[in-house]
């Protein structure tokens, strides 16, 4: 359930939940949702090469190879929405617990022990780009990490149910997108 300093309905709400983890830059906090995007991570693409391979038992292994993967990079893949901050000393990600089809602040939580920072040391890239090279209202934002691990996220450059998703959206790709 969804207490009265975790709603990330407002700008103020999110910048709280982020707080609570030592997450606030001192200059800058770019706050956003995304959708995490779990059909690039290493356990979905694995069981999917090892089902194509060798059946049903090459779908168990692939999938058990590529979960592996991903539990040494993150366990943002548990979730499917997660709220970011980009801030002057690096990005922190905090999974979303709850159902829904979108970022819901009503029917999600934040989950603060799978919480996420990485430091720009730790990053290799930051890659912003328009959905299927195409669509300007939504972008695909991938995080590599300097062992080459990626995450891969989804967002919209507006959302309804975050009224200041536009402006950080705006922020982030200013900074990190291709222009």
């Amino acid at each position: 359930m969804t207490g009265q300093m975790d709603d990330f309905a407002t700008y103020q709400g999110a910048y709280n939940i982020f707080s609570k983890v030592s997450c606030i830059g001192q200059t800058e906090n770019c706050i956003f949702g995304a959708i995490v995007d779990y059909s690039k991570s290493a356990s979905f693409t694995g069981s999917m090469i090892g089902n194509g391979a060798f059946g049903a038992a090459g779908y168990v292994i692939g999938g058990l190879l590529g979960q592996e993967r991903d539990l040494r990079v993150s366990r943002i893949y548990d979730f499917l929405f997660a709220l970011i901050n980009v801030t002057e000393y690096g990005i922190g990600i905090m999974p979303l617990s709850g159902g829904g089809l979108r970022i819901d602040p009503g029917k999600q939580s934040p989950c603060y022990d799978a919480f996420i920072f990485y430091y720009y040391q730790e990053l290799s890239g930051i890659t912003v780009k328009n959905y299927y090279g195409i669509r300007k209202s939504v972008k695909t934002i991938t995080i590599t990490l300097i062992d080459g691990n990626k995450l891969h996220f989804t967002a919209n450059m507006t959302e309804k149910p975050l009224p200041y998703q536009e402006n950080g959206m705006k922020a982030f790709v200013n900074k990190f997108g291709k222009q």
